[in-house]
């Protein structure tokens, strides 16, 4: 089996769902979930290139995410929304962001929230506020570490 399979499944389920196919989106979805134990929604807005690491095992999704090209997410990540499907409140990814293994994005109530490009959210953080482009913020809660330029810098 492909290691890009979950990838694969999840846009032909967001095609599906685009086509306004939404049980043979959601058998899909399902079948993902079957196969790899991640929920991954038809719903989500997604950009090229975006890489689930370790088959996709354990990520779940609201659907009010979007996310940038080329993001980076391992395993079992939680991007989590407390509001309600189809409002205009989103988690949004921008182009080129990492996120960490077991790590926790929760979008607070009725509110958006933002990593944005090139950012990087380390393993096991807990993050429940906007983050600027280019920065790097680990823990729980999640704080800035530092930016990106600089960690590339220091080596």
């Amino acid at each position: 089996m492909s290691s890009r399979m979950p990838e694969r499944l999840w846009a032909i389920s967001r095609a599906l769902y685009r086509r306004d196919l939404r049980l043979a989106a959601r058998a899909v979805k399902t079948l993902n979930w079957a196969i790899h134990k991640c929920l991954l929604p038809a719903e989500a807005v997604v950009g090229a290139g975006v890489t689930l690491e370790h088959h996709a095992l354990g990520i779940v999704m609201h659907p009010q995410v979007t996310i940038g090209n080329h993001c980076r997410i391992y395993h079992h990540v939680t991007l989590a929304a407390e509001s309600c499907i189809g409002s205009d409140h989103r988690i949004i990814l921008g182009d080129g962001v990492t996120i960490g293994a077991h790590s926790i994005v929760v979008a607070r109530a009725n509110a958006s929230l933002r990593i944005g490009a090139r950012s990087v959210l380390g393993a096991g953080s807990v993050l429940t506020k906007d983050v600027p482009a280019g920065q790097i913020w680990v823990g729980n809660p999640a704080r800035f570490l530092r930016d990106v330029a600089a960690g590339a810098d220091a080596r």
